[in-house]
């Protein structure tokens, strides 16, 4: 059974095919070959040349490991959202008060 179509926005696909073209470029300034990078990733030549591609079928997972097989992985994850910090900050209330008590318990 095919995997669902998946509906790829214009800015994803351009995202997915310029971290392709950085995993090659970092490949071939390491002088390695599909062939062992795909080997150390445990994946196929195929497989390697759809990431290069920046190929959005391709899971996630084997993106990972050829970053890995290519000592790059560290820091991937590291996403700055600072919006998201910015938005929780504003969103904290301006005093909080202690559950269970009320102004008049307090008098």
């Amino acid at each position: 059974m095919p995997a669902p179509s998946l509906n790829i926005s214009p800015a994803v696909k351009r995202e997915l095919r310029t971290l392709g073209a950085r995993i090659k470029r970092a490949r071939l300034l390491r002088r390695l070959p599909m062939e062992l990078v795909a080997e150390r990733a445990g994946t196929s030549r195929a497989t390697l040349y759809r990431i290069e591609r920046g190929d959005p079928n391709v899971r996630i997972g084997a993106y990972m490991l050829v970053l890995q097989a290519l000592g790059l992985l560290k820091g991937f994850g590291d996403v700055e959202d600072a919006l998201g910090d910015l938005l929780s900050i504003e969103q904290l209330p301006k005093r909080a008060r202690s559950r269970g008590h009320s102004a008049r318990a307090m008098t």
